[in-house]
């Protein structure tokens, strides 16, 4: 299944705040506060505290299609003030590192420190990996993860990281999205990853103690490739996962909403005990993938109270998957990028927001805001 939808569309929003910041010249954080104030969030509103040591709550908030580029600032702000405390983005590492040893790390750190001036705590995942495609540094293309050019030039991109968050703390370092997607279907090349990103754990945790360090995989309940992940997980701090209940052997068709609950138990078992994390959770509304605005809604409500009842200790970040649909335009854009098409594929990037792409809201953002 391909559903690294969240990093790829984090990213995305991470250029749009990029331009707007770029064209007006000034500090995100000063933006963000212009926009504060223009849209009449009051600063208690704005920071809407969780519940100390509870499941920190993320909501992937992008602006629609045709916003203008600085209006992410005002959706994060319609985030926090809903609950969110949690913000996962991420970056191609081809396009971080876009010639040898050239690194987007000042535009990185601007980025942050907008987030962490919103209250946000953030996740950052740098993907070699995302989902079904590999992204090395084109000069790197075609090289295996054991090779001593690939092994190398890891160590420099991760010292580049660690540096990053020794200014910036992250909740989490993430190295690479759903990956039990590729490394499933390039199975040859599962050792060589395993023994790097083992590397880069135990290099992050000597230079940053204290750093959690995860990779994302697909959620293993139906996932036949879910032995990935656990012989990942080994040297994870966490267990991280995307969750979207689809009936296995269909075109995208979600399970009924009352899935979720023993979908989660199981989960948390194949954690085994050690901590885990809710990249991504998203339920399309569209009646092609077997949803509904109601049944959406009915998602959403399970899930804000699965959320709300959890503790950090166990549970550390659970994020909704999508606030605004995306346009058809940006389907279609998706729809080359994971190299697939089907009429349920559609549908399901199409309609997992919480309001429609015109902006006008769904039966699940009212189920959203009125919480647990």
């Amino acid at each position: 299944m391909r559903q690294g939808l969240g990093a790829f569309a984090g990213a995305r929003q991470l250029d749009r705040f990029r331009a707007a910041a770029r064209r007006r010249g000034a500090i995100i954080a000063t933006l963000l506060a212009a926009l504060a104030v223009a849209s009449g969030c009051s600063p208690a509103s704005r920071t809407a505290p969780a519940v100390p040591g509870s499941t920190l709550l993320g909501l992937s908030a992008n602006p629609a299609d045709g916003d203008p580029a600085d209006s992410i600032g005002s959706v994060l702000l319609t985030a926090r003030a809903t609950g969110a405390a949690h913000l996962h983005f991420g970056e191609l590492w081809s396009d971080f590192e876009p010639s040898p040893g050239v690194y987007r790390s000042a535009e990185l750190r601007q980025s942050l420190t907008a987030f962490e001036s919103l209250g946000f705590r953030v996740s950052f995942n740098m993907r070699a990996i995302d989902t079904n495609t590999l992204h090395l540094p084109t000069d790197l293309a075609g090289r295996s993860f054991g090779n001593s050019a690939v092994i190398a030039r890891t160590d420099v991109l991760v010292d580049t990281l660690i540096a990053i968050a020794r200014d910036h703390p992250l909740l989490v370092l993430v190295l690479g999205n759903e990956v039990d997607a590729w490394l499933a279907a390039n199975a040859g090349e599962f050792d060589a990853f395993r023994d790097l990103y083992a590397r880069e754990v135990s290099r992050i945790h000597l230079a940053l103690p204290g750093q959690r360090v995860g990779v994302t995989t697909i959620s293993p309940v139906r996932n036949p490739n879910a032995w990935v992940g656990q012989q990942l997980n080994v040297y994870s701090d966490l267990a991280i996962y995307t969750y979207y209940p689809f009936q296995p052997g269909t075109d995208f068709v979600h399970l009924p909403p009352s899935t979720f609950e023993p979908d989660m138990a199981a989960m948390r078992a194949a954690a085994a005990g050690k901590l885990w994390a809710l990249q991504e959770v998203g339920y399309s509304s569209s009646p092609l993938n077997g949803g509904s605005d109601s049944l959406q809604a009915d998602f959403v409500r399970r899930f804000r109270t699965f959320v709300a009842g959890e503790n950090q200790s166990d549970l550390l970040y659970a994020s909704w998957f999508l606030y605004t649909d995306f346009s058809p335009a940006f389907v279609n854009t998706l729809l080359q990028y994971y190299g697939a098409s089907s009429p349920g594929f559609a549908a399901y990037l199409g309609n997992l927001g919480l309001r429609h792409a015109d902006r006008t809201p769904k039966e699940a953002w009212s189920a959203w805001r009125a919480g647990p």
